[in-house]
C-alpha cells in the first residue's frame, strides 16, 4: 500500500524524512548559489551541469543519512507514551532549531571558503579544525562573526517555525525495535 507525502511525514519517522529533506534543500541551494557565483569558470555544458547537481544529490543524500542518526536513535528508541507528551515536542523543536542552525552555519561557512579558496570544503578546512586558536582569530578579524551567527540563529528559527506543524505532531504508533 501506497502512502502519500503527508501520510509519511504523519508517521513516526516524518521528522527524519522532514530533517532529510531540509539537508537536501539548503545542500542545493549551496550550490546554486556557488554555481552562480563561479559561472565565469564553468564549462556549461549538460552533462557537466547534470553531474554536478546528480553527484552532489547522492552526496548530499549521504551526508543527510549521517547528519540524522542522532535524531533516528531518538525516533527510534523513545517510547510512544513518553513521545507524544508536550515536552518532546519542544524537545523535537528544539533538536531542530540545533540542527538548522548548523546545517545554515555550514552553509554560510561553505561560502565563505569558497570566497576565499575556491574550493568546497576540503582538506584546507580540516587543517583549520587542528589550528582551531588561530583559525578563530583570524576569521573574526576578517569577518562579523556576531551578525553572522545572529543571521544564522534568526534563519534557523525561521524555517523550523513553519516545519514545527509535522514537528510536533502526536504519533500514535511507536517504532519496533527490529
Amino acid at each position: 500500500m501506497k502512502k502519500s507525502v503527508r501520510e509519511l511525514l504523519a508517521t513516526r519517522l516524518g521528522p527524519w524524512l522532514l530533517l532529510i529533506t531540509t539537508v537536501a534543500v539548503l545542500s542545493l541551494l549551496v550550490r546554486i548559489a556557488l554555481l552562480t557565483r563561479s559561472y565565469t569558470q564553468l564549462d556549461f555544458t549538460f552533462l557537466h551541469i547534470g553531474g554536478i547537481f546528480l553527484l552532489g544529490f547522492f552526496y548530499d543524500l549521504v551526508n543527510a543519512f549521517y547528519f540524522s542518526l542522532p535524531l533516528v536513535l531518538y525516533l527510534w528508541l523513545t517510547p510512544a507514551h513518553q513521545y507524544n507528551k508536550a515536552w518532546h515536542g519542544y524537545l523535537r523543536v528544539f533538536l531542530f532549531v540545533m540542527m538548522t542552525a548548523i546545517l545554515t552555519f555550514t552553509a554560510v561557512a561553505e561560502w565563505f571558503f569558497w570566497d576565499e579558496f575556491s574550493v568546497r570544503f576540503n582538506f584546507i578546512a580540516v587543517d583549520y579544525l587542528v589550528y582551531t586558536t588561530e583559525v578563530i582569530g583570524n576569521i573574526s578579524q576578517s569577518y562579523p562573526i556576531g551578525w553572522i551567527i545572529s543571521a544564522v540563529v534568526i534563519v534557523s528559527v525561521l524555517i523550523v517555525y513553519f516545519l514545527r506543524p509535522i514537528i510536533i505532531q502526536p504519533v500514535g504508533e511507536s517504532v519496533r525495535f527490529r
